[in-house]
């Protein structure tokens, strides 16, 4: 359990490449930056692996979080958002500005935060929606340029796909499903015929720039009740708007990526995210090699010291791996190289 002694790292991602790394030879990997990271690599060797099938609860359960429904991703970053106040009991959804690209029969969503939305676009368009559906028992809020809000009067019946799982993506692939999914499919067919429409895309496409042509509707929920939020950790360190929330909930600080880590911290390492989106194996690379000097190597070092008695991995997939200077010193367990390391 995590404790005084504690630090726990969680990288989203951390094998997105793996089934392509596992097939290249030793002269296409030399064609990479440093393939090799001997802090990852040990770890992985010598840890003690878990695996869960229920990704969001393993994250969630590190704070004592319980939930029973489709992860409220909404309700907890609206924690983090620049708010006086919101209605906690309400139950909230994702509404994210997106550019949807047509391809044969489907459409990829290949826009979110690369539309560079200014607020005062988004205040606008999303004026122009609540106008338009003022008869629906919902409320839209653009709180931001790329995270906006549906305030609902009453839960839905929903799950969702996280828009990060689907940039890139067939949107075909990630319906929502459940006995409210035809009436949020047809609420946004509309939406898409008024989003044609409107003055701020016409401006948009007139100076060659990407229309908010959709949204992209996910994370509802309420929050949690806070009777089983028995958080272990005194701190987050994370530049992410969902685990600020998260921390907020939990009323534990929040510390910046550029500050020295602490123990019973839970930090948050989601850069890769963004490369594996991007299908950029390179940056990809690149982008490990930095979270290995700049993030496990100053792990390894408090483990080393006695700072910290052990260190707990997390990734996105169900995966964890405990790690202690015992374990570690396990000599006959071999050192796997990441790029053939099987989940």
């Amino acid at each position: 359990m995590p404790g005084d002694s504690t630090l726990t790292l969680f990288i989203p991602d951390l094998f997105g490449f793996q089934s392509i790394l596992s097939t290249l030879s030793k002269d296409e990997l030399s064609q990479l930056p440093e393939t090799r990271f001997p802090v990852l690599e040990k770890w992985l060797s010598r840890g003690l692996i878990k695996k869960s099938s229920e990704q969001n609860d393993l994250v969630l359960s590190e704070f004592g979080v319980s939930i029973e429904e489709d992860n409220p991703y909404a309700a907890f970053t609206l924690l983090a958002e620049d708010i006086d106040t919101f209605d906690s009991d309400a139950y909230w959804l994702r509404a994210d500005p997106v550019y949807l690209q047509a391809d044969r029969d489907t459409a990829l969503l290949v826009a979110h935060e690369e539309l560079e939305l200014s607020q005062d676009e988004a205040s606008k368009l999303a004026d122009e929606i609540n106008n338009h559906f003022s008869d629906e028992p919902w409320q839209l809020h653009a709180l931001h340029p790329h995270r906006w809000y549906l305030q609902l009067e009453q839960a839905q019946n929903l799950v969702t796909h996280p828009l990060a799982n689907v940039l890139g993506e067939d949107i075909n692939k990630f319906n929502s499903v459940g006995d409210d999914a035809k009436y949020w499919l047809k609420i946004n067919n509309e939406i898409q015929m008024l989003l044609h429409g409107t003055n701020v895309n016409f401006e948009r496409d007139s100076r060659a720039m990407l229309t908010v042509n959709s949204l992209w509707l996910w994370g509802g929920g309420t929050l949690p009740k806070k009777a089983r939020c028995d958080c272990l950790y005194s701190r987050i360190f994370t530049n992410n708007i969902y685990f600020k929330g998260i921390a907020n909930f939990c009323d534990i600080d929040i510390k910046p990526l550029n500050t020295a880590l602490e123990p019973q911290s839970f930090v948050v390492l989601d850069m890769l995210s963004k490369h594996v989106q991007s299908r950029d194996l390179y940056s990809y690379i690149q982008e490990l090699n930095k979270i290995e000097s700049r993030y496990l190597t100053q792990c390894q070092a408090l483990l080393n010291e006695g700072k910290v008695k052990q260190l707990k991995l997390i990734s996105s997939d169900g995966f964890s791996i405990t790690i202690t200077t015992r374990l570690l010193r396990r000599w006959w367990k071999r050192i796997k190289s990441y790029s053939g390391f099987k989940l």
